[in-house]
């Protein structure tokens, strides 16, 4: 039995004309295509979950092609919003040649009816107690339509995940989980709608036993950890650093800013090979953060935002600084604003278009104010807009989002964040 995982080419960039000649051009933004493309671990923890006597292949359409033709007895496909008229294309083909499909991932999760209409099965949430059922019963020739998780899955015994069916040489950064989870719950984040709030972790042996398979495969990789939010559980988190150091790996991860509050934390970070960490810091104005949870989490650290990322780039470890552009707060005045922190703090930013994904709060609340302009998921990049802004025109803020990537990726910020890290990192090694 020989069984396909597929992760759908996708619109992962603006279809705005401009933008896509700026990011394609742009030699400034090699880094950010190097550090933040890849594949995530999902199929190849299905794959890990599948019995070893069936023969599984994986399939990341970035990257190659699809063989329509190829004799295989089920296609799983694992679909983000940007991926999913995509994904519905492909199990329209192979259901035409009579093939069983199965969709599973971000966006079926949010909308399984949606979904169900093109494949035979949905698989809704965590995979690691649905897919296993859904094999057993795929083997009898006796599927459902839905399968659901019946709780969060038990991270404890969540498998290996095939890491070699990763092709070598395809990737510059091989991506791992430790945790899941987030406690923030923001407004535009779907992920806690599958995950949750309620923070779960592997065990730090299973997580160091991952570790070592991945660099037996990728010799000289960087790892990256697509946690959503990797160290709210300190404690487990200086272990799971202290249990990495002798490992000498170089990686990267997802966090909050108060990562910056741990003198203890940021030097295991640094000893134990962490070279970039994403943040989140959404937006540079009080009632947006406000607007995005409930806790107030990040609007509490707003005065101190350039306070800690001077702390964090004075441990040697940089720092990608996300933005999201079109909160109902801001005005034209947030794109020169944005910018310039952006190049006073010397951060790799990652700007994005406020997005309402299915499922989200962000979403609901503009459905009930008619503020929704757009249905067609091959929108839904982070980069194009999709809904009604409050405080200037669709074209105010699809030009302001251009205008900043312009104004933070050049040659001469570019060379000033070389000057400045070579300084951090020389007084690093001084002192």
């Amino acid at each position: 039995m020989k069984i396909a995982l597929i992760s759908p080419k996708g619109n992962f960039l603006s279809r705005n004309p401009d933008f896509k000649e700026f990011w394609e051009k742009a030699q400034e933004l090699q880094f950010y295509r190097r550090y933040w493309s890849g594949l995530s671990t999902g199929l190849l923890t299905v794959g890990a979950l599948t019995p070893r006597d069936l023969k599984v292949e994986l399939i990341d359409e970035n990257i190659e092609s699809i063989d329509f033709d190829e004799d295989y007895d089920l296609v799983a496909i694992s679909s983000m919003t940007q991926q999913a008229i995509r994904a519905y294309q492909i199990a329209d083909e192979f259901r035409k040649r009579k093939v069983k499909v199965v969709i599973g991932g971000i966006h079926p999760t949010m909308l399984p009816e949606e979904a169900r209409e093109h494949c035979d099965t949905v698989i809704v949430g965590e995979a690691e107690e649905s897919w296993p059922q859904f094999i057993k019963d795929f083997l009898k020739n006796k599927t459902q339509s839905f399968y659901y998780s019946s709780s969060p899955a038990n991270l404890e015994s969540s498998p290996l995940p095939r890491y070699d069916l990763l092709k070598p040489g395809n990737y510059k950064v091989i991506w791992m989980q430790a945790t899941r989870g987030c406690p923030y719950d923001c407004e535009f984040c779907v992920a806690s709608k599958i995950f949750g709030t309620k923070f779960r972790h592997k065990p730090i042996k299973q997580v160091v036993r991952e570790v070592k398979f991945i660099k037996s495969i990728f010799k000289n990789c960087f790892i990256g950890f697509g946690d959503d939010n990797m160290f709210v559980d300190k404690k487990y988190t200086v272990e799971l650093l202290k249990e990495s150091i002798p490992l000498k790996i170089k990686w990267v991860a997802q966090t909050d800013i108060s990562v910056a509050e741990d003198d203890k934390l940021l030097t295991l970070l640094k000893k134990s090979g962490c070279h970039m960490l994403f943040i989140g810091f959404e937006s540079l104005s009080d009632k947006s953060l406000l607007s995005i949870n409930r806790s107030g989490f990040k609007a509490k650290r707003l005065h101190k935002y350039e306070t800690y990322i001077k702390k964090i780039h004075s441990f040697g470890i940089g720092v990608v600084g996300a933005f999201i552009l079109g909160f109902d707060s801001d005005d034209i005045s947030v794109f020169k604003r944005t910018a310039d922190f952006i190049i006073d703090n010397h951060l790799y930013p990652q700007i994005t278009i406020l997005t309402p994904l299915p499922g989200t709060r962000l979403r609901l609340r503009l459905e009930e104010k008619n503020r929704l302009l757009s249905f067609d998921w091959d929108n839904y990049t982070f980069w194009d807009i999709n809904f009604i802004p409050k405080q200037m025109s669709i074209d105010e803020l699809q030009k302001g989002l251009l205008d900043v990537y312009k104004a933070t990726y050049n040659k001469k910020v570019f060379l000033e964040n070389n000057k400045y890290f070579k300084r951090v990192y020389f007084d690093q090694i001084t002192h």
